[in-house]
């Protein structure tokens, strides 16, 4: 099975750790597990995997000598759950931050909580873009003014030293760069804090844009609509694909791209024939 530090939600470990080893031990067993870990209820890992009950610090501490884990990964799975079961967006963010501290010696592209260090700031995929487009050979000036909003050099240069320690980026003999890794993305439903910050970045830059640029380079346009509930669904599918599809449309030329545009797609209520309906107030990334 995979190293823990590829795992972004604990109960997914668990359960891949009882496969596994379910698969490698024929006399492996929830009981088992039990007594190695010093727990007195087998039920325990069935009822914790199942998501019916979570773990505590006490029980955090069982389940990883229950699992033989080293120290490291032992924080990381302790520091795992607590970020997997914190209610608040502070305690998520204070948790992820211990995560990613952990460094191990893999290829950092392939270890999911340092791919949220790729969306904590806005211009990172700006750069990654612009990095093998632009010829600008090294000159960070001229890079972070390609930018728009334009960001200092310092920024521009740390960037793309993140993006090339990251693997997003690869730099040639010829000094020219090119993107590996390509076509990032994290999914129509995301739940990582950092793009959750991103989204509210590009918004924010959405709402400049109204006054920066003339209505020739933008499009900027609102519309209310009075739709059925059971329908939302269909709606948020419709938008994934008109997403996939201008994705699409960007690649499928031969010219050469020669400006960068940001969509951000917002769908949102602003209104309900019952207030007290739970599932419109609640947040949905």
């Amino acid at each position: 099975m995979q190293s823990i530090e590829f795992y972004t939600d604990y109960r997914q470990f668990l359960q891949d750790y009882y496969t596994w080893k379910k698969e490698s031990s024929r006399y492996f067993s929830y009981r088992q597990f039990t007594i190695k870990a010093g727990l007195n209820s087998p039920s325990i890992y069935r009822e914790v995997v199942a998501g019916k009950r979570n773990l505590t610090i006490q029980t955090i501490a069982s389940f990883i000598k229950g699992l033989g884990l080293n120290e490291r990964d032992g924080r990381f799975f302790e520091n795992l759950v607590l970020f997997n079961q914190a209610k608040s967006e502070e305690s998520k963010k204070k948790y992820l931050s211990v995560l990613r501290g952990l460094r191990y010696r893999k290829p950092q592209k392939q270890i999911p909580v340092h791919l949220y260090e790729y969306y904590e700031k806005w211009y990172n995929p700006v750069i990654r873009e612009l990095a093998v487009s632009l010829d600008w050979k090294d000159d960070y000036s001229l890079l972070a003014r390609s930018v728009n909003p334009s960001i200092k050099a310092s920024q521009a240069r740390e960037s793309v030293e993140f993006l090339l320690s990251l693997g997003f980026l690869k730099k040639n003999f010829d000094g020219t760069y090119e993107q590996t890794n390509p076509d990032i993305t994290t999914g129509s439903e995301v739940n990582s804090l950092a793009v959750r910050a991103l989204n509210r970045e590009y918004a924010r830059l959405g709402v400049e844009s109204i006054d920066r640029f003339p209505p020739s380079q933008r499009d900027v346009s609102s519309v209310i609509m009075a739709i059925p509930r059971k329908k939302l669904s269909d709606f948020k599918r419709e938008i994934v694909d008109f997403r996939k599809k201008l994705i699409t449309l960007a690649g499928d030329t031969d010219l050469k791209a020669d400006c960068y545009y940001s969509l951000v797609v917002e769908f949102f209520p602003v209104g309900q024939s019952s207030p007290a309906s739970k599932d419109l107030n609640e947040t949905v990334d």
